[in-house]
């Protein structure tokens, strides 16, 4: 480990290299040979198709740009912390992405985001890319400025902080996952091009259009908005699988028939074309004699013949059909049209039936993330779904609801900024300090509700673990910058792990930055009166903070056979006790050792 998040350039540059070798040398990648070789040859006129905005090579930079940030474990804000596989963070979701990297690349099924829509007044996302973390802790220890349209930068600024984090969004992603993105009026045309990027244009699944409210706004301006817009993009179309939706009320009355074979209700489909086109030409005479001159039928001979020897054909004069049976038909395809999401409970309405008042009012409703998760996720399959804009955590409840109706074992990661709620609003006023608060809060009511109200939920987690961002907890990855200061000397000094943090805080980050998912268990050991840790129960890495650790002690806690062993500098009483440690282990045992923080001293 070197404190840092995952180099995703060096994961893209060797899967580059794998395929075309010839173009990375020294680690540089030939940009000019890549060209030529994908027969993209230097041309001299630079007119050409593009979206670019000002700050747009910033962005590139920005999204690849490591973090020595980690995430802070939170048990007292948790609920059943040791056990669940839920995860709620608090921070900005720029750097927080970046920390995701390790355990979470290429694992997350589904993304769901409702971003800040850009409308002059709820933009609060203002990077500063020399220090992220510092610029983080500015934000939330503010109500926030909006973004004005008369600034100049209206679009410019909100697709400088859109752009990185798709970028590290779309590698998250599992090569089926995809990507739901509300958005309205204000950026649905920036926001497809952007995706366009990132995503492939050629991966575009769906722009949905979807009634966003019940009634009709008879005080607007011009035309009440009743609409808004949810793009969906897949990761990789080639693998992309969509599940079919339950029936509706409508098309199952359709089925009206009932069957003498006891096989249920059924509806008559037309088994021939009028037309001169969609069928195969050949006459049939059913197993009863009847017999039909040439003409195109929509089912191969076979097909049709094994109809009638299974009873599904009814014939009514010249015309056959056949019985399509309620229980034949597997589910209806989704629509790019959503009216029924919102119809049935307004978001405002679940907000207060779960807080008495409406502490937040831009949620979106259940009903609309549970369509998505219908769609893309399967009750059995543990798909993990990410939402780094959360808000009030609409995304856990409905992951929570659809799980307890269905038996699922989904999982979620909640992200949000904990962004100060103005004095002003009803949530202040209710004792909500920020939007993290409310959140964390629906989550707990919302859990123990859908246990209350719901049968058949014993198994069903309602827990979540939160963390919260914050500066690695090591003195030697977060060194001050003083211009006088000597380096060496400091971090020979300097204690291991920060004043204010304790060896738990400092085991979370080990596990993050070893790439391990933020729920797996830390445990305790006692080794000859000397303190372990674990990740895993099977004691996949094991780690120390003790000092002057007997080479005995450490050969007694190997015996544990761990994957990996971490050990501090002051771990050995001297550089040949060191040296001595590192012989005995290279020699007899095979597992890797790594002393924390012994390349940061030159």
């Amino acid at each position: 480990m070197d404190g840092y998040s995952k180099d995703i350039v060096k994961e893209d540059i060797e899967k580059l290299r794998s395929i075309f070798p010839q173009c990375v040398v020294e680690g540089k990648v030939k940009i000019d040979q890549l060209l030529n070789i994908l027969g993209e040859y230097e041309e001299r006129d630079f007119e050409k198709y593009e979206f670019t905005w000002k700050g747009k090579n910033e962005c590139y930079k920005v999204a690849r740009e490591r973090t020595k940030a980690t995430l802070l474990p939170c048990e007292s804000e948790s609920v059943n912390f040791n056990d669940t596989q839920n995860i709620y963070i608090e921070g900005d979701n720029l750097e927080v992405l970046k920390i995701l990297q390790q355990g979470y690349y290429n694992k997350i099924k589904m993304i769901y985001i409702d971003p800040p829509y850009n409308t002059g007044s709820d933009f609060v996302y203002k990077d500063n890319y020399k220090d992220s973390l510092a610029n983080y802790k500015n934000i939330v220890s503010s109500t926030g400025k909006s973004n004005p349209e008369t600034s100049g930068r209206f679009h410019t600024d909100w697709l400088n902080m859109m752009f990185p984090r798709l970028m590290l969004a779309h590698t998250l992603l599992k090569d089926d996952g995809v990507i739901f993105i509300s958005i309205d009026d204000n950026e649905v045309d920036n926001l497809k091009k952007m995706c366009n990027e990132v995503f492939g244009e050629e991966n575009l699944i769906s722009s949905v259009i979807w009634k966003r409210k019940r009634g009709r706004d008879n005080s607007a301006k011009w035309f009440s908005k009743s609409h808004e817009y949810l793009l969906l993009y897949a990761k990789d179309k080639r693998n992309f699988n969509v599940n079919l939706l339950d029936l509706d009320e409508e098309t199952k009355k359709a089925y009206k028939n009932p069957d003498n074979d006891k096989r249920g209700e059924y509806r008559l489909l037309a088994t021939w074309a009028r037309g001169t086109q969609g069928g195969v030409k050949y006459d049939f005479t059913s197993k009863n004699g009847i017999y039909f001159s040439e003409r195109l039928w929509l089912f191969s001979k076979e097909n049709l013949q094994k109809l009638d020897d299974d009873d599904k054909l009814v014939i009514k004069g010249d015309n056959i059909y056949r019985k399509l049976f309620l229980f034949e038909n597997k589910g209806r395809i989704p629509e790019t049209i959503w009216d029924n999401v919102s119809n049935s409970a307004n978001a405002s309405d679940e907000i207060k039936n779960i807080f008495k008042n409406i502490v937040f009012d831009t949620s979106k409703p259940i009903p609309y993330i549970k369509e998505m998760l219908k769609i893309i996720t399967n009750s059995n399959s543990n798909d993990i779904i990410l939402d780094f804009f959360s808000g009030s955590a609409t995304t856990a409840h409905a992951v929570m609801q659809l799980n307890a109706e269905d038996g699922g074992n989904r999982k979620y990661i909640m992200v949000q900024l904990p962004q100060l709620c103005d004095e002003k609003t009803e949530a202040y006023k209710n004792g909500y300090k920020n939007i993290c608060e409310i959140g964390k809060e629906r989550i707990r009511r919302a859990g123990s509700k859908i246990k209350e109200e719901m049968e058949n939920t014993e198994n069903l987690d309602t827990g979540f673990r939160v963390f919260k961002l914050d500066s690695t907890n090591f003195n030697r990855w977060n060194v001050p910058l003083f211009e006088d200061i000597d380096i060496n000397e400091y971090l020979n000094n300097a204690k291991e792990i920060l004043d204010d943090r304790t060896e738990v805080d400092a085991m979370f980050e080990i596990l993050i930055k070893n790439g391990f998912p933020l729920t797996e268990k830390i445990y305790s050991l006692d080794v000859d009166n000397y303190k372990f840790y674990h990740i895993g129960e099977d004691c996949l890495v094991l780690v120390s903070f003790e000092k002057n650790i007997p080479i005995d002690v450490i050969e007694q806690a190997i015996e544990y056979v761990p994957a990996k062993l971490i050990l501090t500098m002051d771990a050995f009483e001297d550089t040949s006790a060191m040296v001595t440690a590192k012989h005995i282990i290279n020699k007899d045992y095979s597992i890797q050792f790594e002393i924390l923080g012994e390349n940061d001293i030159n």
